[in-house]
């Protein structure tokens, strides 16, 4: 990860309006502050914190379903892991994985 621009902390605190405004788009970059230019907190939107909070928790998900299969000594297919990868990439939600994994077995 690139970390762009620290804001010293006295740099935040005299633009605490303007740096609070340009986080509140949810496709906002985050602001990082600190001392002596190394980063130490971040600043974004909640929008932002929930999508990352979002992808996480997705792929704690995901990874735990497939700890629970590895641990039955099963192997999902390469079909299945890209499909658990699109479900943690949030790319796919789980009730279109289901259906994709019911509709493969009913043929």
């Amino acid at each position: 990860m690139c970390v762009p621009e620290v804001l010293s902390f006295r740099e935040f605190r005299t633009a605490l309006a303007a740096t609070l405004k340009r986080v509140q788009d949810p496709n906002a970059e985050p602001v990082f502050v600190g001392a002596h230019r190394k980063p130490e907190a971040v600043v974004m939107s909640v929008a932002r914190y929930e999508q990352l909070i979002g992808a996480a928790q997705r792929r704690a998900d995901v990874d735990e379903a497939l700890a629970s299969v590895r641990a039955e000594g099963l192997e999902p297919s390469a079909e299945g892991l890209a499909l658990l990868d699109g479900v943690a990439a949030g790319s796919v939600s789980t009730g279109e994985a289901r259906e994709r994994v019911l509709a493969r077995y009913r043929r």
